[in-house]
């Protein structure tokens, strides 16, 4: 008996890259399946934000993750950690970053506490938690234009 010859179709089968199904396993992202999703913690305990950093920032930022081997949500994220260490100093710096909407949105996951304490700063102060995530990568990161 003869092979049959394989198609496209089945050559596109083959390359999809198949994830595991079934209550056991915990769904996974898109991400995930390529970054891998060991050091990340679960999509149940993240909230989705959505930012609008300047393209040359986001560019450094990027940059800066590559070089650091991570990414730059996890940058993002560790930058707002340490500003929230100091949340008046923050609140302050975030003012001059209010209503600036202009640049390339993206997408960052932060924990769920986190978000929580970046809105509960922002309703305080009469800011928004963009100008803060802002005034925060600008303290980490100073030299990132």
């Amino acid at each position: 008996m003869t092979a049959k010859p394989n198609t496209t179709a089945d050559m596109v089968r083959a390359s999809v890259i198949r994830r595991p199904t079934g209550a056991a396993t915990p769904p996974i992202s898109a991400a995930e399946t390529f970054q891998g999703g060991d050091a990340n913690p679960s999509p149940e305990a993240m909230m989705r934000t959505t930012l609008q950093l300047p393209p040359a920032r986001r560019t450094a930022l990027k940059r800066r993750a590559l070089d650091a081997d991570t990414t730059m949500s996890a940058l993002i994220r560790d930058a707002i950690t340490a500003a929230l260490a100091s949340p008046e100093a923050l609140a302050g710096a975030s003012m001059q970053h209010r209503r600036v909407a202009a640049g390339v949105r993206t997408t960052l996951d932060i924990p769920r506490d986190l978000h929580r304490h970046l809105k509960r700063l922002a309703a305080d102060r009469d800011t928004s938690v963009q100008a803060l995530v802002m005034a925060a990568i600008i303290q980490a990161h100073p030299d990132v234009e």
